[in-house]
This record gives structure tokens, sequence and C-alpha cells, in this order.
């Protein structure tokens, strides 16, 4: 049994759609990756790793009937690739700005947290004489 074209082009074009946002996923989580350490970059992989295989399960399952193509791998591949090379230059300098400046905000934040606790600690102690 033959699928009718139209269906079959929505479905690639869904596929294409799906890598795209893939890539928008990898561009989001890179910036925390190159700047936690080791550790939690291994762990953002495996978070995307999880999404990656997640989107494609259930894409698989709502479209295509519970099995996933050639030709819809095959797009959604070139979906994350056309991100990756057309759009993330653009997108990824505002992420990593982004994810700097909200560095910026916890750091203030965690300092005045320490000073927070210094004082705190100091008039507890002078409560007790």
């Amino acid at each position: 049994m033959a699928r009718d074209p139209r269906v079959q082009l929505l479905q690639l074009f869904g596929a294409l759609l799906l890598g795209l946002a893939l890539g928008l996923i990898y561009d989001l989580l890179r910036p925390p990756r190159r700047r936690l350490g080791r550790l939690c970059a291994a762990l953002l992989d495996m978070l995307f790793a999880l999404c990656a295989g997640a989107a494609a399960f259930l894409y698989a399952m709502r479209a295509l009937s519970g099995r996933l193509g050639l030709w819809e791998l095959s797009a959604s591949a070139l979906g994350f690739l056309l991100y990756l090379h057309m759009l993330s230059p653009l997108f990824y300098p505002l992420f990593s700005g982004c994810f700097g400046f909200l560095c910026r905000i916890f750091g203030s934040y965690k300092k005045l947290c320490v000073k927070f606790r210094i004082s705190a600690k100091k008039y507890f102690q002078n409560m007790r004489k």
C-alpha cells in the first residue's frame, strides 16, 4: 500500500523541522557545556541524546505509525545540519551572551549570600556574649 505523496512530503517536512528543533536545543546547551566543566558537559550531552531519542520516538509514533524510515531520519539529520551551519552562527552569540549574563547575576547573588552568611554568623556570635 502506497501513501499519498502529499502526506509523505508533509512527513518529510515535519522531520526537517524536528532536526531544526534539535539543532536549537543543541545550541542552547552549548554555552553551559563550554563553561561548566567536563562532568556537566557529559551530563548535558546525555540530556541532549535523551531529548533527541525521545523526539525521534514521539515523531515516529505520531507521524509514521511507529516506523522511522530512512528518508525521515535523513530529513531530520539534514535539518540539524542546516541549523548548525546556517542559523547557529546567528543565534549562538545571543545564547552565549544570555548565559554569561545569567552567570554574572548568579555570581553576584552568591557573593551577596556569602556576605549575609558572614554577617549573620558575627551577629549571632555577638548575641551569645
